[in-house]
């Protein structure tokens, strides 16, 4: 899953650092023990938790892991009580419909005006 097109240029260290980094991370194994599927959390356990790293061996895809992951990290305790769950996604819109996911643009905006910035290093 190293292959994952979000992880291209993106090192072996820097995916464990973040891995670790978690507030939440969920993975499934194959009856040999080998990675087949996870998912990752940033959150403050309350109000906030952003998902990342969504991913299923291709081997297993189309066979409900990518569901099972995102089960168990949405119903990890520090991402089921936030008011807010925020993920970004190329092309795996159907599988978080299925959670209740829906476009940023359906949000109401905020009662005040914000600008998102970002930091890149």
């Amino acid at each position: 899953m190293r292959d994952a097109y979000w992880q291209t240029g993106v090192s072996e260290e820097r995916i464990a650092a973040a891995q670790r980094g978690a507030a939440a991370w969920v993975g499934a194994v194959d009856t040999d023990g080998r990675l087949v599927a996870s998912a990752r959390a940033i959150s403050d356990g309350a109000k906030w938790a952003g998902i990342f790293d969504v991913v299923a061996a291709p081997a297993w895809r189309g066979r409900g892991v990518g569901q099972a992951v995102m089960r168990l990290l949405l119903g990890h305790p520090r991402v089921r009580h936030v008011s807010r769950v925020w993920l970004a996604t190329r092309d795996a819109q159907s599988l978080y419909t299925r959670f209740g996911f829906v476009p940023g643009a359906m949000i109401p905006p905020r009662s005040y005006p914000t600008t998102e910035m970002v930091l890149t290093r």
